[in-house]
């Protein structure tokens, strides 16, 4: 038999946590993907019916693919776009590309785009809404999030230390846990910069909302803090194409 050891024991304790907290777990921030698909096209207005029939949506660093199968349950004809397909497990198609590229998709295709948690990951976020007005048709619907800067977590964290909360100098947060191919958090983007490049890429900003907010320790259904823009930790966009 062999011998216990402490040192084997919490190394595969620390393995095992790290499995779960990336690669097994959720790669939206709590109610994100609810937030977001809140602001779609015939459901951000009550009695809304705006949605074109047998619309075409775009799911941008996809992820295992939980917004995608979402959307397919929604009655979107879904593609979804991952750098690290291994991981994408929803039955819909997947192309495999690298957002900071050119979208391997012809102009005005889809009439819905959405790139949930991702501008953070880019080398070059102008690029990145500039292919989406593109690929979207006239009058498309894009819906983008990125982390809250403006916080007063964010804040209050920015003047302690000089880090951003959810952008800070570690390799568990700079480096994407599935792939050396794709970056972790490296290009913060306030709000009032993600307004001036979407309408530099030709969108229209129609509106901002928030994730739940964070407390740490604090599961975030039980956080009695509200969400908005003082204390929600992921600030979700709706931009619209022009007609």
């Amino acid at each position: 038999m062999n011998d216990f050891s402490w040192a084997s024991a919490l190394e595969r304790g620390r393995g095992a946590l790290r499995t779960r907290l990336t690669l097994r777990g959720p790669r939206a921030y709590a109610d994100t993907h609810d937030v977001a698909l809140s602001l779609l096209p015939g459901r951000s207005t009550p009695g809304s019916t705006t949605r074109p029939r047998n619309p075409k949506a775009l799911d941008l660093g996809a992820g295992r693919g939980e917004l995608s199968a979402r959307l397919a349950l929604l009655g979107y004809d879904v593609t979804a776009v991952e750098r690290y397909a291994p991981q994408f497990e929803a039955k819909v198609p997947l192309v495999e590309a690298d957002l900071n590229e050119a979208f391997p998709f012809e102009a005005a295709t889809f009439d819905v785009a959405m790139g949930i948690e991702i501008l953070e990951h880019l080398e070059n976020p102008r690029i990145f809404l500039r292919e989406l007005a593109r690929i979207l048709r006239p009058g498309g619907t894009a819906v983008v999030s990125t982390p809250n800067l403006t916080s007063l977590l964010s804040r209050v964290l920015f003047a302690a230390c000089g880090q951003w909360d959810l952008f800070f100098n570690h390799p568990w947060r700079l480096r994407d846990p599935y792939s050396a191919l794709v970056h972790g958090h490296i290009t913060p983007v306030p709000k009032w910069l993600l307004e001036h490049h979407a309408r530099d890429a030709g969108f229209e900003v129609e509106e901002h909302r928030y994730s739940s907010s964070y407390l740490p320790g604090v599961p975030w259904r039980l956080n009695p803090l509200p969400s908005g823009a003082v204390f929600g930790r992921i600030l979700i966009t709706r931009l619209r194409k022009p007609l």
